[in-house]
C-alpha cells in the first residue's frame, strides 16, 4: 500500500476528514428509542441532567432526588447544554457520544503519523469499524469521551517530546485534567502507564529531567482543571469522601478476582472486533521488537496496551471501561498491516472479514425470518458482499476497513433499532400528560423520562423509603408483569386506590443488549416463535396503573 504524499492537501488533512467520517457513521440511529442503550445510560446519563436542570443547580448533578457524588460531571454539564440548545431528546444526550467517537478515530489518525511519519488514515478506521466504538459511540456513556482525552494527552505529550514546545505538555495537562472530569482518576492512571513505558523504551529520561518546568506547570495546570469540583463536593456535601470511598470498595479495587486475566484480555481484544486477531499478531511482533535496536515505535505501543490492561484485573470491570485502549489496539493494527508480508496480511484480513461477514449474515437472516427491517437487511448483505469481494480481491485494505466500518454502521444503527427493543406506545405520552409517573422495581420502560422529558423515580419495595413516596403517589406507576401480583399486594396493604389502565408487550435489554426476551422464554417458546415467524409471544408485558393516596 503507497502512503499518501505528506505534502498533498489530503495528507494535512486526513485527521479532519475521518472525523467527518466518524460523524456520518456514527450518527445513524441515535435518535431512535429502539436503538442500543444500556441502564447507565437511560437511568442515569438521560435523567441527570434532567433533574440538575429542574433544580437549576450547574454545580452539583442529581438523580433520584439525590446528589450524584459518584462520578464527575462534564458529561452531564455538556448534555445540560445540549438539552438547552436543542431541547431534552435522545439525539441531544447522545451527540456527546457521537462526537468523542469520532474525535478518537482522528485522534488515532494523528498518533500514527506522528509515530511513524506516514498517513494514519487506516488506524483512523480501523478505530470505527471497531464494534466498543461503533457501540459506545451512539450511547450517552462516560467511557468514549474518557477515552477521547486520554488519548489526546497521550498524543500531546508525544509532541512535546519530539519538539521541546510548551504549548503542547500544556495541552496533555488540560485534556488530562479534563479526563478527570469525565471519570475521575482512571484517565490520569491510564496516561502515567503510557509515559512510563514511554520512558522506558525511548530513553527519554534526560529530556524530561531537563524540562522539569514544564512538566510542573502542566501538573499545575491538570489540577487546576481537576481538583476545584470535587474541593466544592467536599465542602458542599460532608459524605463526599464517603461515598467515593464506598465507589472505589465497590470496583473491588485491589483484589484480585479469580479468572479476571483471561476475561479482561478476552475484553480488551474484544475491544476491536473485528481486528483482534490482527492485534493479537500486531503484539506478538510489537513485543519481539526487544530483540532490535532500531524501531522502538511498535514496542512501545504494545507494552502501554499490556500495562493498562493489568490495573482493569484488579478491579470490577466492564469491557467498555477499557475504551482507552482503542486508539493504541488500532496503531498497532495499522502498522502490522502495513508492515508485515502481503501473505499474512491477507490471511489474517481474510479471516477477520470473514468472521465479521459470518456475523453480519446471521445477524440479517434473523431479521429477515422475523420480517423486521428487511430492506436494510438486504442493504446490510449488499454491503457484507462488496467488503468480501474487495477483501480477498487485494483491494486496498483501507478500502477493507471502511467497509467494515459502514457494515457496523448499518447493522448497530440502522438494523439493530428496527427489532423494537424498548418500543412504548406512540400516544403513551398524551395518555400520562403531566401526572407523576414511576417504575415499580425496575427502570422499565426504559425510555419512559425521554418521552415525557422529566425523570421518572422508581419505588422499591424494599426501601422504607420509597414506600412512604408509594404512600402519597398520585400518578402513574409502571409495574413489570413478573411484579404485578406484587405491587397490588403492597399497594392494598397501604390503602393505595390503584387501576390498572393500560398494558402493552415489548423487549427490554437484561444486561446486554441481546438478551432482549422474557425472562421466563424457554427453548420451546423460541422454536414455537420460530416456526410461527413471530416474535410476539417472547415479548415481557409491562402494565401501567393509575394510583391514588389513601384518603386522610
Amino acid at each position: 500500500m503507497e502512503p499518501s504524499s505528506k505534502t498533498g492537501l489530503f495528507y494535512r488533512h486526513e485527521a479532519l476528514l475521518v472525523f467527518f467520517m466518524g460523524l456520518l457513521l456514527l450518527l445513524p440511529g441515535i435518535w431512535c428509542e429502539t436503538g442500543i442503550t444500556g441502564q447507565d445510560e437511560y437511568w442515569l446519563s438521560f435523567r441527570t441532567p434532567m433533574e440538575t436542570m429542574e433544580r437549576g443547580d450547574w454545580v452539583t448533578p442529581w438523580v433520584n432526588g439525590e446528589p450524584r457524588l459518584k462520578k464527575p460531571p462534564l458529561l452531564y454539564w455538556a448534555i445540560m447544554l445540549s438539552y438547552r440548545l436543542l431541547g431534552i431528546g435522545l439525539f441531544s444526550a447522545r451527540i456527546w457520544g457521537v462526537l468523542a467517537g469520532a474525535g478518537l478515530a482522528a485522534c488515532s489518525t494523528l498518533l500514527y503519523r506522528e509515530l511513524f511519519r506516514r498517513s494514519g488514515l487506516l488506524a483512523g478506521l480501523i478505530t470505527l469499524a471497531s464494534i466498543a466504538v461503533v457501540i459506545e459511540g451512539r450511547r450517552a456513556m462516560l467511557d468514549l469521551p474518557l477515552a477521547y482525552f486520554t488519548a489526546m494527552a497521550v498524543f500531546f505529550a508525544i509532541r512535546w517530546g519530539k519538539t521541546g514546545n510548551q504549548g503542547w505538555i500544556l495541552l496533555s495537562g488540560l485534556s488530562l485534567g479534563l479526563s478527570f472530569l469525565v471519570k475521575g482518576p482512571v484517565g490520569m492512571v491510564l496516561f502515567v502507564v503510557a509515559s512510563l513505558t514511554a520512558l522506558w523504551v525511548f530513553r527519554k529520561w534526560r529530556f524530561v529531567a531537563g524540562n522539569l518546568s514544564h512538566v510542573a506547570l502542566a501538573s499545575i495546570l491538570t489540577l487546576a482543571v481537576s481538583l476545584p469540583w470535587p474541593l466544592i463536593m467536599v465542602c458542599t456535601w460532608p459524605d463526599f469522601l464517603r461515598v467515593v470511598d464506598s465507589e472505589v470498595a465497590a470496583r473491588g479495587i485491589g483484589a484480585i478476582h479469580l479468572g479476571s486475566p483471561f476475561s479482561t484480555l478476552g475484553g480488551a481484544f474484544g475491544l476491536v472486533f473485528p481486528w483482534s486477531l490482527v492485534l493479537l499478531a500486531a503484539l506478538i511482533r510489537g513485543l519481539g521488537r526487544f530483540r532490535w535496536a532500531g524501531e522502538k515505535e511498535a514496542l512501545w505501543l504494545s507494552t502501554w496496551f499490556f500495562g493498562c490492561v493489568v490495573p482493569f484485573i484488579f478491579i470490577r470491570s466492564f469491557m467498555r471501561y477499557m475504551t482507552p485502549l482503542i486508539p493504541v489496539a488500532a496503531v498497532l493494527c495499522a502498522h502490522w498491516l502495513e508492515e508485515v508480508r502481503v501473505e499474512w496480511r491477507k490471511a489474517l484480513v481474510g479471516i477477520s472479514m470473514s468472521l465479521l461477514s459470518l456475523a453480519s449474515v446471521c445477524f440479517v437472516l434473523f431479521f429477515i425470518w422475523f420480517g423486521r427491517g428487511v430492506p436494510m437487511a438486504v442493504l446490510v448483505l449488499g454491503a457484507v458482499g462488496f467488503m468480501l469481494w474487495i477483501t480477498f480481491s487485494g483491494k486496498d485494505i483501507r478500502l477493507v476497513a471502511g467497509s467494515a466500518a459502514l457494515i457496523l454502521s448499518l447493522v448497530i444503527g440502522g438494523l439493530y433499532p428496527s427489532l423494537g427493543i424498548n418500543a412504548m406506545p406512540p400516544d403513551l405520552d398524551e395518555i400520562l400528560g403531566h401526572a407523576p409517573v414511576a417504575a415499580y422495581n425496575s427502570s422499565q420502560p426504559s425510555m419512559l423520562s425521554m418521552r415525557l422529558k422529566r425523570s421518572v423515580v422508581r419505588i422499591r419495595s424494599f426501601d422504607r423509603g420509597d414506600l412512604v413516596l408509594l404512600r402519597n403517589f398520585d400518578g402513574y406507576i409502571f409495574v413489570r408483569e413478573s411484579d404485578a401480583k406484587g405491587f397490588e399486594a403492597v399497594a392494598h396493604r397501604l390503602g393505595l386506590s390503584y387501576e390498572r389502565v393500560g398494558m402493552f408487550r415489548t423487549f427490554y435489554s437484561r444486561q446486554a443488549w441481546i438478551r432482549f426476551a422474557r425472562r421466563d422464554a424457554t427453548l420451546l417458546d423460541w422454536k414455537e416463535a420460530i416456526k410461527m415467524r413471530s416474535l410476539e409471544g417472547l415479548k415481557p408485558a409491562i402494565y401501567y396503573y393509575r394510583v391514588n393516596p389513601r384518603p386522610g
